[in-house]
């Protein structure tokens, strides 16, 4: 009973037994009380023309004392038993009821002034006069408003083919209910399934979309959700090997060397324990920038945001990165706007992302060729953008470029291609501010640039990252 198909077709059920039985009543009400009046108005021989003479009595007169000779039409054969028709056949007594329920006149005078059940009025003539009901017309006799034996099979058939109706109604209601249950449980049954798979690990998962517009909804969300899954599993693991192959690098030089002197193979000098030292130095910031990753993704790394002036900042940086340019025969353009929006932001994180991407840029220069540093305004915000020559990436290559660990094909050396942890954590920084960080290329020059929101906060608050 608790099943979603079982409850929509027990729905279905139950609505249509509701809809059948308000009609099956009303039209056995409807058929009974027209039928009796059929048959009251063809026994007691009153024809349209008498009943309009007696609505026409009441207008003139507004009563209905003195209408017995009208109503004596018929009514004399029928009380004596002497005339033709059904009506006199069967000892009929016309009588008409006022609007008190009182009969006002009749055929048979003893009537006259006796109360009448409700009832009887059912299958009454209604008597009209100027659009309001005035009386009732009906036949009074043994049996009141019986039925021959010919009407009472024609209302007993009717209502057996009512009932059979009805029952044939049922059938198809249920039919029909269990057919649309299966029709939007099936998907749903499906969505389960997939779901059962999901939470063993079958990541990835697909159902097929279809049914309604909020299942279709909801199946195109979970295949979204379950390809979002699989993708970060995957990236999960990857970044899982790569960490466990950043570490292993150093580690093993590390043990190599001091191996090496404790065997007496590598004298104990400082030369030998300088490189034990340097390769401490590689795993310490190897490890300080898998934690400043892990933080900025999950926005809990703070932010000493301050008022912060780009020329300024982009000036000091640059006076201090020319150097390393100049010794690598490469040109740095400097194209900074004047009047720059103010920035508020963390000036240490900005200054590291800013120095990210001019060391990504340096180390995929050659030899004569330049770094072009770009800053200008836009709209609400402040853009900066570092483009360098003699380097090109894909459209898949560029899709990659913020992942962790990740390395273009030209900088697969370690010693040259750094930890691939720069750029994602430089973009991370950059959303933590508000901002976006992006990657073009075009005909053999690559640009990284990111956006800060123009003077975003309250200088010398500390917001929550």
């Amino acid at each position: 009973m608790n099943r979603l198909s079982v409850r929509l077709s027990l729905a279905f059920l139950l609505a249509a037994w509701v809809g059948i039985a308000a009609m099956m009543l009303a039209v056995q009400r409807t058929l009974d009380s027209g039928f009796r009046q059929y048959v009251n108005a063809r026994d007691t021989g009153i024809s349209p023309n008498q009943i309009d003479r007696l609505q026409s009595y009441f207008a003139a007169n507004g009563t209905w004392n003195g209408v017995e000779a009208l109503l004596a039409v018929r009514g004399q054969g029928a009380g004596a038993g002497a005339g033709a028709g059904a009506g006199a056949e069967r000892g009929a007594t016309l009588s008409i009821v006022g609007v008190d329920g009182v009969v006002a006149a009749s055929t048979e005078s003893s009537r006259i002034g006796s109360a009448v059940d409700t009832a009887i009025l059912n299958s009454a003539i209604v008597l009209t006069a100027n659009g309001a009901t005035v009386g009732w017309l009906f036949r009074d006799s043994p049996g009141i408003q019986a039925l021959g034996e010919a009407e009472v099979a024609f209302l007993d058939e009717s209502n057996r083919w009512l009932t059979l109706a009805g029952l044939g109604a049922s059938v198809l209601a249920l039919a029909v209910g269990v057919i649309l249950a299966w029709t939007l449980v099936s998907p749903l049954r499906e969505l389960t399934n997939a779901a059962r798979d999901l939470s063993v690990g079958q990541l990835g998962r697909q159902v097929n979309v279809r049914g309604t517009v909020e299942i279709h909804e909801l199946a195109a969300e979970f295949n979204a959700m379950s390809t979002a899954l699989a993708d970060a599993e995957a990236l999960r693991q990857r970044m899982a090997a790569d960490v466990a192959h950043e570490l292993r690098t150093p580690v093993s030089v590390l043990r190599g060397q001091l191996e090496a002197m404790l065997d007496g193979v590598y004298p104990l000098d400082s030369t030998h324990v300088a490189v034990a030292h340097d390769q401490t130095i590689h795993l310490a910031r190897l490890v300080e920038d898998l934690r400043v990753l892990t933080l900025a993704e999950a926005k809990q790394l703070p932010l000493e945001r301050t008022a912060l002036e780009p020329e300024s900042m982009v000036s000091q940086l640059l006076d201090a990165f020319e150097p390393l340019a100049l010794d690598s025969e490469i040109q740095v353009v400097r194209q900074i706007a004047t009047d720059l929006h103010p920035v508020y932001a963390d000036v240490t994180r900005v200054r590291q992302v800013l120095s990210n991407v001019l060391t990504n840029a340096l180390r995929h220069t050659p030899a004569g060729g330049e770094i072009v540093v770009q800053v200008l305004n836009q709209a609400d915000a402040v853009r900066f953008a570092v483009t360098n020559t003699g380097s090109d990436l894909s459209q898949a290559e560029a899709a990659h470029v913020f992942q962790p660990f990740w390395r273009a094909a030209a900088s697969r050396e370690r010693d040259r291609g750094g930890s691939g942890l720069g750029l994602a954590i430089s973009r991370e920084i950059v959303r933590l501010h508000g901002g976006s960080m992006d990657v073009t290329t075009v005909d053999g020059r690559v640009t990284f640039g990111f956006t800060l929101p123009a003077s975003a906060g309250t200088p010398g608050s500390r917001p929550t990252p």
